[in-house]
């Protein structure tokens, strides 16, 4: 593993923050103490995302905001990923057909990104913001590792934070290959005690809280959490995630398998449009 470069990570730190914070501007008191920074610290990182036009300083107020490199920045990694521009010009028409919050997310290493958010939100969604991360633990990132490699999977049950029943685990990946989206139900996510500066995440959800849902039975009631589909690129490989989440309580089997399966369509139109390659 490579050795962490502290000053990249905090000038991430600071991107981060901003970018879950649109249209927002801090001063240097505000970024040191949301990020867990000395102000010197804050001082050398933020003059260099200044001069480079990551980030850009009012004249005045003395606060930042994401600076204008960062827009060519953007437009150019949309137009590497553009699963990603697809799904999110499909969001908002799913949300409202659902009722629901929907979100397109991409999995890092060790975080699932939210990189879009659609619907105006749902009165039982958890409200989450463009740029959020969540940690990739067990069990959240089924969806993304039903179709990983082994390693990948391998380094993903690795960082679990509660003791896994395995067997159970391969049945969940396998019932998600199966159907081709993934459900959840259970406890529910709630945002994780935030460090110094950490803008807010979700804190992992016990399988043993019954958080997969593998069999659904037409006639039973469910309090369904989410359901989310994957997106495939030209290798094959889930790229992105369309999710649907913020339910009312008291779903029946066939509502629950209904979402399920528009999320998916969601998500299928998305690959072929982008010339993915669906699994066989």
């Amino acid at each position: 593993m490579a050795r962490p470069a502290p000053a990249a990570a905090r000038a991430m730190k600071i991107i981060d923050l901003l970018v879950t914070h649109r249209g927002e501007q801090f001063t240097i008191s505000d970024l040191a103490r949301r990020t867990g920074m000395s102000l010197g610290s804050a001082h050398a990182v933020l003059a260099v995302l200044e001069e480079s036009g990551y980030l850009g300083r009012h004249p005045v107020r003395r606060t930042y905001g994401l600076g204008p490199a960062l827009v060519s920045a953007g437009m150019a990694a949309l137009n590497q990923h553009p699963a990603i521009r697809a799904a999110t010009e499909r969001i908002d028409g799913l949300a409202a057909e659902l009722d629901a919050d929907v979100v397109v997310t991409a999995a890092t290493p060790v975080d699932i990104v939210f990189v879009a958010v659609g619907g105006s939100g749902s009165r039982y969604g958890p409200g989450f913001r463009e740029g959020e991360r969540v940690p990739l633990v067990p069990p959240l990132g089924l969806v993304f590792m039903a179709w990983a490699h082994p390693d990948e999977v391998a380094a993903w049950l690795g960082r679990a934070r509660v003791d896994l029943d395995r067997e159970r685990v391969e049945n969940a990946l396998a019932t998600v290959r199966e159907r081709g989206y993934a459900l959840g139900r259970g406890g529910t996510a709630e945002p994780a005690p935030a460090g110094p500066g950490d803008p807010g995440s979700l804190a992992p959800i016990s399988l043993h809280d019954a958080y997969d849902l593998p069999h659904v039975e037409p006639d039973e009631v469910y309090g369904l959490e989410m359901a989310s589909a994957p997106v495939f690129d030209t290798d094959g490989r889930v790229v992105v995630a369309i999710t649907a989440s913020g339910f009312s309580p008291g779903l029946t089997g066939r509502e629950v398998t209904d979402i399920g399966e528009r999320v998916k369509a969601c998500a299928t139109v998305v690959t072929k449009r982008t010339r993915g390659k669906l699994p066989a």
